[in-house]
């Protein structure tokens, strides 16, 4: 046998599942799951832009590889379609390595993928619901989606462009924020707060500000460093573009943004996430059913997070039973239809994103208010702190309760 094709081809499946946005766990149990389904016992590392992998083989010699990943786009899809093919090739391991390899191919040709313009109207639906789930009104929800829309184009078409991740989200942003302003600066009556904060969400990179936690708290210390640099520099991006949009308009224009703010009841805050959480489904390729199982975890998240923050008036408390609750959810759905929990979290922990204080925590930068800024600060990633308690409180649970069974 070729080990280093078995290798190669063993590998292959855990790189594009972290390309696709799979936990890094996740892909380093699949490499070894396959390369035991060979009767050969592997050691893995990864980490969120690179694999290595070795393997002793029975004559004695060791097998090493490493590659790099392409650069990290969420594909749910592309997550479920892979965990699928780990699960039958361990079942039914294929006596050629090169047949692992046209497996690999014929996944990645099958995947779906949806048309440029569902993904733009994804955007605008997921900023429209946003802003009235952070309470604005009619006006602001059209504003926001608009802001959203062109955000999302420009977001799309640097992308093709093949630009720097953080130049493609930084001139978004900027083309985010020089919208809601100039709305403004037209005369339209918005609440600048809560349209840019709307449109802001369909930049948030919204896994990522909870996975670094995560693999913090499990003691992975170079992937959680690796994802922190991510968020760090998407979190500025965002910040710095929009930041710069916001000042240009209070230097050039003396309108003021309305402070009005809606108010509306639970259970239509509920709905509201529900559907905003559909938005994001086209930009994260979620495919069939799977998409209102998303949206239905998102909405049920919410509900709990309103009904904990009514008893304790903590949003950390709140925010952390929410979390257990999506992640729950999540575990159990990916039990019910044979993929990973990861699919259902990317969607259904939006409305527990701090997208607000991260508004909120630019504004106070941009003004001056260094307290303000601070304090916002370490609420948005107190926050995201709770969230990844949240999963991995559940994630451990689970884990005992599995080894206790075998």
């Amino acid at each position: 046998m070729d080990y280093d094709q078995l290798l190669d081809a063993c590998c292959e499946v855990g790189v594009q599942l972290i390309r696709f946005g799979g936990e890094i766990p996740r892909a380093e149990d699949t490499i070894r799951r396959l390369l035991r389904a060979y009767g050969l016992e592997g050691e893995v590392f990864a980490i969120p832009n690179c694999v290595w992998a070795s393997v002793p083989t029975p004559d004695g010699h060791i097998h090493a590889w490493m590659r790099r990943v392409p650069p990290i786009a969420a594909n749910i899809e592309g997550i479920e379609r892979f965990n699928d093919l780990s699960r039958r090739l361990c079942a039914d391991p294929p006596a050629d390595p090169a047949q692992l390899r046209a497996h690999c191919r014929e996944t990645l040709a099958d995947l779906r993928s949806y048309p440029a313009s569902m993904v733009l109207g994804g955007y605008f639906v997921g900023a429209f619901f946003f802003a009235l789930f952070f309470f604005g009104g009619l006006a602001e929800a059209a504003a926001a989606g608009l802001a959203g829309l062109v955000s999302g184009a420009a977001l799309l078409a640097l992308n093709r462009a093949r630009a720097n991740a953080f130049i493609a989200t930084l001139a978004s942003a900027f083309a985010l924020g020089g919208t809601a302003c100039g709305l403004l600066a037209l005369g339209v009556p918005i609440n600048l707060e809560v349209t840019i904060a709307g449109g802001l969400m369909v930049l948030v990179p919204g896994l990522v500000f909870t996975s670094f936690m995560s693999d913090l708290l499990t003691g992975d210390m170079l992937a959680g460093l690796a994802t922190f640099a991510r968020a760090v520099l998407s979190a500025g991006a965002i910040a710095l573009g929009a930041g710069l949009a916001m000042a240009l308009y209070h230097r050039l224009s003396a309108a003021d943004a309305i402070t009005w703010t809606a108010g509306y009841s639970g259970p239509l805050c509920c709905l509201f996430a529900f559907a905003a959480c559909l938005g994001f489904c086209p930009s994260f390729n979620v495919q069939g059913v799977g998409a209102l199982l998303c949206c239905l975890g998102g909405a049920a998240g919410w509900a709990v997070y309103l009904a904990v923050l009514r008893l304790s008036g903590s949003p950390f408390a709140a925010t952390l039973a929410a979390a257990v609750l999506v992640s729950a959810y999540a575990e159990v759905m990916a039990r019910v239809r044979k993929c990973p929990a990861t699919s259902y979290l990317m969607i259904a922990l939006f409305p527990l994103v701090p997208g607000l204080t991260i508004y909120q925590a630019m504004d106070h930068g941009i003004r001056g208010n260094t307290g303000l800024f601070w304090e916002t600060f370490f609420r948005t990633f107190g926050a995201a702190g709770c969230i990844a308690l949240g999963l991995l409180l559940v994630s451990t649970v689970l884990d005992i309760f599995r080894r206790r069974k075998r």
